[in-house]
């Protein structure tokens, strides 16, 4: 026994309702006759008003009508069918739809879910025949033409009876946008093309006055003509606009109409034309309790942001907090407009909202300490990593994240070690995690702990894994060279293969001056490093140390010493290096200027 509740017999009581309410209406005239006015309860009872059971005759108004008595029996065979299918004996609630169609087969919508039924349990002839049936009893309903249809397209393969079937569900009622769908793909299945896109065009000019129908027709013209990444040809996007603006201007203020058709703008990729749209729906939800309220309004600061509008987007989030203060992607938005506009401190407050509503999510945990990364508290984003990682420790993106902070506190040892860490956990669960990026990264934490030999295996393995687009490791491997007087040769090539992967890179060509000075060329060198000075954002110690050896060694103490004393005011890693360079070059700038004059 077939016992399933997934098949057509299981859903909502909305078909059963209808059909049910149809039965009763056609049953209701012949019994409902007029009662008898009662008797007044004073009144004395004669007997001859007493019937007995062998004279009792009914009166003939409240005899049913042979037609009625059978709808009466269907009515009462769908009722044990509904009993059955709520018991879940599928088989027995088949029996019971079938004995009701058999009685009455003019309810289209039961005969369709029978049909199909049975269908999918392999007797298609027999919901064939239910639904011709059907059709016979009540030949204007469309409702079994199009399912007829459909089994023979779907099920029997025969596209001519299927054709016939859909044409004629289409003539009987040209505005349900279901036949126009049958019938398309039955003329695309069968190579005519060119019929598909006359019926189509039919479609769009039909005079019709229900906005859904425009809606249906222009979700159909998305899943034809749009692209994957929203975007279509020229003439296609002017199609479809034309039929959701068909059922905008029919939408009478519906707001759920105008919803989606601002939808469909966002989906084309013109969010302009939807934000008066979604702002229009706010202005006619605003005073209601209706959960899709919500949605709109974060659907329109979205469209505000893609817009470039972020104090906008922001304005209209605020405002959805006050409504709904504990809605964990108000503030998870609210983030990302705030790094936008380059607010680290807000974009950090609303993501530690997130953290507080939503701790079981790990990806909130990673994106608060990025950010205090970002500003430079180390600490507290390793303390944020560390609580991630006790919570989840079965996520190796975690404990990479707590090497890299890790890396960026400093805490070189601790970096290397939980490096490792999260390699041989991503092993088992997460290869794609080990990329060239992670060993980048691994690579430069223990050159930062002074393990160069392991540091050189690490960045060599980076750039094997991804040499297109290795330029950060290039320059990282022959700069750590350079600096150390090590394999110059070797790294001026890696040098020079990082700046033309990305020639306007400031760091790159630093490294390429400084490059130079170690091969002891400084006027090459000088000229690469004022170039990375005039370009490097933010600016950085490093380049101005590099740039004031390059004076000296060129005899400039003075542009030497206005180098260094930059650098200094920037924060350079070695202060007390420097500090002996500046000291050194004031020195000698004083013992230059109290030699005789020539």
């Amino acid at each position: 026994m077939n016992s399933s509740r997934d098949g057509l017999l299981h859903g909502n009581r909305k078909w059963q309702r209808r059909i049910m309410q149809m039965i009763l209406c056609a049953a209701l005239p012949a019994v409902a006759a007029p009662l008898h006015k009662p008797a007044s309860r004073n009144a004395r009872v004669q007997q001859s008003d007493v019937i007995s059971p062998d004279t009792q005759k009914t009166a003939p108004d409240l005899l049913l009508k042979k037609e009625d008595e059978l709808k009466s029996d269907a009515l009462a065979a769908f009722v044990d069918g509904i009993i059955a299918e709520d018991n879940g004996d599928a088989d027995k609630a088949v029996d019971a739809y079938k004995k009701a169609l058999s009685l009455d087969p003019s309810y289209g919508e039961l005969a369709v879910k029978v049909a199909f039924e049975l269908a999918r349990r392999g007797d298609v002839s027999s919901g064939i025949e239910i639904l011709k049936d059907s059709i016979k009893s009540a030949p204007k309903e469309p409702v079994t033409y199009l399912y007829l249809s459909q089994l023979y397209e779907k099920y029997l393969k025969k596209p001519d009876l299927a054709q016939k079937y859909a044409q004629q569900a289409l003539d009987l009622d040209p505005r349900n946008f279901a036949s126009y769908v049958a019938l398309y793909e039955i003329y695309i299945n069968t190579g005519q093309q060119k019929k598909a896109a006359e019926l189509l065009e039919r479609a769009s000019k039909l005079d019709n006055d229900d906005p859904q129908f425009w809606l249906q027709l222009g979700d159909f013209y998305v899943r034809l003509l749009m692209k994957d990444d929203g975007s279509a040809a020229p003439d296609d996007l002017k199609k479809m606009n034309a039929v959701y603006e068909k059922a905008r201007a029919l939408a009478n203020n519906d707001p759920d109409v105008l919803t989606r058709v601002a939808d469909y703008y966002v989906l084309s990729r013109q969010t302009k034309d939807a934000i008066p749209l979604y702002l229009k729906v706010v202005q006619l939800k605003q005073n209601t309790s209706d959960p899709s309220f919500t949605a709109v309004q974060d659907k329109l600061a979205r469209s505000f942001s893609a817009n470039g509008q972020i104090d906008e987007a922001i304005s209209v989030l605020q405002k959805l907090i006050k409504d709904n203060p504990v809605r964990y992607e108000t503030y998870e938005l609210l983030g990302e407009l705030y790094e936008k506009k380059g607010d680290t401190k807000r974009a950090l407050e609303n993501y530690q909202q997130t953290l507080l509503l939503d701790p079981a999510v790990p990806i909130n945990y990673l994106r608060v300490a990025q950010l205090f990364i970002n500003i430079n508290e180390f600490d507290k984003a390793v303390a944020t990593v560390k609580e991630a990682r006790q919570k989840f420790p079965q996520v190796p993106q975690i404990t990479y994240s707590l090497a890299i902070a890790y890396s960026k506190a400093k805490k070189n040892q601790e970096a290397v070690a939980t490096f490792e860490e999260a390699l041989h956990e991503a092993e088992n669960v997460q290869q794609d995690m080990i990329n060239g990026e992670f060993y980048f990264s691994y690579g430069a934490a223990a050159e930062q702990a002074g393990l160069i030999d392991k540091a050189v295996a690490l960045l060599k393995k980076s750039i094997e894994l991804d040499p297109g687009s290795a330029a950060q490791a290039y320059n990282y491997l022959g700069y750590m060279w350079v600096d150390k007087n090590q394999n110059l040769d070797e790294a001026g090539d890696l040098i020079k293969r990082a700046v033309e992967m990305e020639p306007q890179n400031p760091a790159y060509i630093d490294s390429l001056g400084w490059w130079y000075f170690k091969k002891g060329e400084p006027q090459k060198a000088l000229e690469q490093l004022q170039k990375a000075a005039a370009t490097i954002q933010p600016e950085d110690p490093v380049v101005y140390e590099h740039l004031g050896d390059v004076y000296e060694k060129l005899n400039n103490s003075a542009q030497a010493l206005a180098c260094w004393q930059k650098a200094a005011t920037l924060g350079p890693d070695d202060k007390d290096a420097l500090a002996q360079k500046i000291e050194n070059a004031k020195q000698k700038l004083a013992a230059h200027s109290a030699e005789p004059q020539q």
